[in-house]
């Protein structure tokens, strides 16, 4: 039986963590809320408890010990396994709230339209959405899941694809009654192109029509996909937007495909998420419930 009666303090053991990540007690003091007298106090009684030095000083600057590397390894991975285990315990079946990180154009332009299924189905279950469109950092965001542009290259996360995008020329039909003819890509000449920032979209899709990207000079450069969406619907000029994104207005007619050509711009919409969060039955339930609706998608692009 193991006998737990002549161990430090564990209070000594997180602080000596926070030194020797930190290599600073000014830092370690900060981090823990303390005094730097009280982070100097606790290691120097772990230090006279075990009877060895565990940091040097040498020139304003703080170094482990031998005695201080040999421990090191063993306090970070009990301190993780204490953390791991208290967090195993959370109850989370008493949780109602759900936080997903989503893109703003994904979430205005496609979510928003499914949305009402899911609050039919599971009234109970109060989402919240966090509207942003950078990578995922769900410790300082405070997110359960994010549904994330990329190349599911997220080092340490769970990642599920869940839909190619495909981007293609969209405008509003009444663009076509009043300008020149739209019947080739060379005639995109007369319109003005909406576009990001960095303009490599068109760059490639151009590209891939056989059209001289230096031709087409009449851009109007938008920062928002949310703004440029609303931009082409109301007629200024001819996005290049993804396919399911606008998928909407497409069905209604708000928006028309000029030409079916189209690329995928090398990245897909995916579902990220930590490995832990599977343990919360809601990141489960709307994980399944969004996977679905995608595959009724392609179901019906497919049928």
């Amino acid at each position: 039986m193991n006998n737990f009666t002549g161990l430090p303090s564990l209070n000594y053991l997180h602080t000596f963590e926070s030194v020797a990540r930190h290599l600073s007690f000014t830092n370690a003091a900060k981090e823990l809320c303390v005094t730097q007298a009280a982070v100097s106090h606790q290691i120097r009684a772990l230090e006279e408890h075990l009877g060895v030095r565990l940091f040097h000083r040498e020139k304003r600057k703080v170094l482990l010990s031998e005695e201080g590397l040999k421990l090191l390894p063993s306090v970070v991975s009990g301190l993780q396994g204490i953390a791991d285990s208290l967090e195993s315990i959370h109850n989370y079946d008493s949780e109602d709230t759900l936080v997903v990180g989503v893109g703003s154009s994904f979430s205005a332009n496609w979510l928003v339209h499914r949305l009402g299924t899911f609050y039919q189905q599971y009234p109970e279950v109060n989402l919240h959405l966090k509207i942003t469109n950078n990578d995922p950092d769900f410790a300082a965001d405070e997110t359960d899941m994010a549904v994330v542009w990329g190349k599911g290259d997220w080092e340490g996360l769970m990642c599920e694809q869940l839909m190619v995008v495909e981007f293609t020329p969209v405008c509003s039909p009444e663009l076509l009654k009043n300008s020149q003819p739209l019947r080739t890509p060379e005639d995109l000449i007369h319109y003005p192109l909406l576009d990001d920032s960095d303009y490599e979209s068109w760059q490639e899709w151009l590209e891939e029509a056989g059209i001289p990207e230096r031709k087409y000079k009449r851009r109007m450069v938008i920062r928002d996909s949310n703004v440029l969406i609303h931009s082409a619907l109301d007629g200024h000029g001819i996005a290049l937007c993804a396919v399911g994104i606008v998928q909407e207005y497409l069905d209604s007619g708000r928006l028309v495909r000029p030409f079916d050509l189209s690329i995928t711009g090398g990245g897909f919409h995916f579902l990220v998420y930590p490995e832990k969060a599977l343990r919360k039955p809601l990141v489960r339930l709307f994980k399944d419930w969004l996977i679905s609706e995608v595959t009724k998608i392609e179901f019906q692009e497919t049928s």
